[in-house]
């Protein structure tokens, strides 16, 4: 009985099933959709469907804001660009100064000003050509500031110190960005990458930055008047390792006899000759040298001349030279 009683429930639930499904699929096939509701024309044209406008709106706090958490990006993808440098993670360390650099890329519009973008001109040339008054005043304001703190030792370490350098870097860059064609541009240009090489090397641990703007130096002014390729050929001797290249700009600041510093062309000439032989290049590793006991003083690694202004001195090429080396007149030579 029990077999016979759930035969006829099962059947009478699938007939229940077939019935709802036909009369679902009637309507399905008779039902016509109203055309209206897909009418998206756009509408007319005296509607104003924009939002009104905020009475107590401070545009210019907004776009600071905005600035600021901007500047807030870039130095978070420093900071992640330095993280991984120092856990030797390359790769992602280049995404994140590729991703800086689009950002830096990024066109930010003239939000407080009249002009529309399509009435600003969005490309200039850079090129040293005109006596502007007001670059020139610009560019002695970041000089002075630049000035101060270039002679205070290891002042690129030193958290105190930074916002001389920082603010001393936006001038430079705002000479270059206002003023495109004055002739103070290729100037601001080295002085911002060796900003970036002995000052903020915390904001560019990778020295790309510092090998930009001296590159762009020389490239602007072939004759230079500041020693752009010396400070190049040291980033890539000391920090990069890189000999071909180190030597390639060494030679170069002989040939040129770049800024007329006598001591940067002696350190090019010891370091070409040192990088030439495996056995003087301090890219080989070295092995400790046993003193045999006549040396009068103690053996030092350092090398200092008997005087100062000798044209045969030997310069110390053991380390990297500071920033002050370029700074010296002819025939003089920083102090150890």
């Amino acid at each position: 009985m029990s077999s016979i009683w759930f035969s006829r429930r099962v059947s009478v639930y699938a007939l229940g099933l077939m019935t709802l499904g036909f009369v679902v699929g009637c309507e399905g096939i008779s039902y016509t959709h109203d055309s209206r509701v897909g009418d998206i024309s756009p509408p007319p044209e005296d509607v104003d469907y924009r939002p009104a406008a905020t009475e107590n709106a401070n545009f210019p706090d907004l776009v600071e804001e905005m600035m600021a958490k901007r500047q807030l990006y870039v130095q978070h993808l420093i900071q992640m660009e330095r993280a991984y440098l120092d856990t030797g993670d390359t790769t992602r360390a280049n995404w994140a100064r590729r991703q800086r650099e689009l950002t830096e890329q990024v066109e930010v519009y003239p939000y407080l000003t009249e002009n529309t973008p399509s009435q600003m001109k969005t490309q200039v040339q850079v090129i040293p050509r005109d006596s502007i008054p007001e670059a020139d005043s610009l560019f002695n304001e970041g000089y002075k500031l630049y000035d101060k703190f270039v002679g205070v030792p290891f002042v690129g370490f030193a958290y105190l110190n930074k916002p001389e350098p920082r603010q001393a870097l936006d001038i430079f860059k705002r000479v270059i960005a206002e003023y495109p064609t004055s002739d103070k541009v290729d100037d601001a240009a080295y002085f911002i990458g060796n900003i970036y090489k002995e000052f903020l090397r915390h904001d560019d641990p990778d020295n790309e930055l510092a090998l930009r703007y001296l590159r762009w130096a020389w490239k602007l002014d072939p004759r230079t008047p500041h020693p752009a390729r010396f400070d190049a050929a040291v980033i890539y001797d000391f920090r990069l390792h890189d000999r071909d290249k180190a030597i390639e700009l060494y030679h170069d600041v002989l040939a040129l006899q770049e800024a007329g510093n006598n001591s940067n062309q002696r350190f090019s000439a010891t370091r070409i000759e040192q990088l030439s032989d495996d056995d003087g290049s301090h890219l080989r590793p070295q092995d400790p040298k046993v003193a045999s006991g006549n040396e009068p003083y103690p053996a030092s690694p350092r090398t200092t001349p008997a005087s100062p202004s000798s044209p045969n001195a030997v310069p110390d090429t053991t380390r990297e030279p500071g920033p002050m080396s370029s700074r010296f007149p002819d025939g003089e030579e920083e102090q150890p």
